[in-house]
């Protein structure tokens, strides 16, 4: 398993928290996601086996869908 450390902007609120655990959720080879509020961060855990950067670029995706904007993505 792979951890990545994703920023995440416009999150404000415990909904916030929600949406974005939801749609990090979603993403195929992603396992476990926790969401920092008050650092504006999102922690995943994703497969090894898997493209990182088709991964990346559907987490990118899946929070600008839910209303966020997604900053750096990096490796733990």
């Amino acid at each position: 398993m792979k951890s990545l450390v994703i920023e995440v902007k416009g999150m404000e609120c415990e909904g916030c928290r929600i949406n974005v655990t939801k749609a990090l959720s979603g993403v195929k080879g992603v396992w476990e996601v926790k969401v920092d509020l008050k650092g504006g961060l999102a922690y995943a855990k994703v497969d090894e086996g898997l493209d990182l950067g088709k991964v990346e670029r559907e987490i990118r995706r899946r929070i600008v869908d839910a209303g966020y904007l997604c900053g750096e993505i990096r490796e733990k």
